[in-house]
């Protein structure tokens, strides 16, 4: 049994796609200590002894899956308990006012492990590779660093990603591990990989059940995305294309139109150009408009959606 003395605030949600996690010391009894009574033979507990700690940790056990087992539904985290362990009790202030917070270790049936904290508003997951990072971020700084994941299932990091890699049908001899961040839009936490074979992946871990599913993506797709894997040289990353990108492309082609709605149609097969729907109130019967980007050296077009139907683009703001 974990006994963890909370020092709040504790894992709190981050915004975009860097670590943060909880801060907490964390006192352990030393499971040995059990074995060692006095009066019996070599210091070893009687039957009797033995038996009433395997039901109090029953107890302790299944009232440790109640309780988390709350949190996880009200946080709608995809995770059907396997393990659970209440690990520390502390308070966390809010609104000038102290409220009582508990911290849970649970494990999961599809491999993935997390530390939850009650109290406040609503309750707060930590994935273990992210609860892993900030343990060892601590320990190169000199702090002294208790707080991670150690239940049988989730104790190992490298085991608990090479087990989830495998369960997206990338397996993946795991040589390193580097939790990656959380994206608190998309819900989803990122952990790279490194593969014994020189691979390298972002791991995608679904926060809830809207939020997708499990899966990898290589370090070479995941440059393209605008995100640099720093375990395995993925090339280099390319800028995410923003609406902001397209707005300015109008402007610098001298296009009079103030949009006030876009959407991105599609991109051609061939001349690689983004073809970008635009409303706006100087373009009465629509604007489709057909941009290279980045090194595209193929020209830029704007046409009505009339002459867009021609090409196959067919207008929705214009028949709204």
């Amino acid at each position: 049994m974990r006994s963890v003395v909370i020092s709040f605030a504790l894992l709190l949600p981050v915004t975009g796609l860097y670590p943060s996690v909880a801060h907490a010391q964390n006192t352990r009894a030393d499971p040995a200590s059990k074995m060692n009574t006095p009066g019996m033979p070599g210091g070893l507990m009687n039957p009797d002894d033995i038996e009433k700690l395997r039901k109090a940790d029953d107890r302790s056990l299944a009232l440790a899956k109640a309780e988390s087992g709350t949190l996880v539904g009200a946080l709608g985290l995809p995770c059907e308990i396997t393990d659970a362990e209440s690990i520390g009790r502390g308070h966390v202030t809010e609104g000038g006012k102290a409220i009582e917070a508990k911290l849970y270790e649970v494990a999961c049936r599809n491999g993935t492990g997390y530390l939850l904290q009650s109290g406040g508003q609503s309750p707060v997951a930590t994935s273990c590779f992210a609860a892993d990072a900030t343990h060892a971020a601590d320990l190169v700084e000199g702090r002294k660093s208790d707080l991670y994941c150690q239940l049988p299932a989730n104790k190992d990091i490298k085991a608990m990603a090479g087990g989830l890699m495998s369960a997206v049908g990338t397996p993946c001899a795991i040589k390193g591990v580097r939790w990656f961040g959380l994206s608190t839009s998309r819900e989803i936490d990122y952990t790279e990989v490194s593969c014994d074979d020189g691979r390298g992946y972002l791991l995608k871990v679904p926060r809830t059940s809207a939020s997708g599913q499990l899966s990898a993506i290589g370090c070479r797709d995941a440059a393209a995305r605008g995100l640099k894997c720093h375990l395995t040289d993925g090339g280099p990353v390319s800028t995410p294309v923003s609406m902001q990108a397209f707005r300015d492309a109008l402007k610098h082609n001298g296009v009079d139109c103030e949009p006030s709605q876009m959407r991105v149609v599609g991109r051609e097969s061939v001349d690689r150009r983004y073809v970008v729907e635009v409303q706006c109130s100087e373009r009465p019967a629509g604007l489709v408009a057909f941009i290279p980007l980045d090194d595209n050296v193929n020209k830029f077009e704007a046409v009505d959606c009339p002459a867009a139907l021609d090409r196959g683009v067919t207008c929705q703001f214009a028949s709204k």
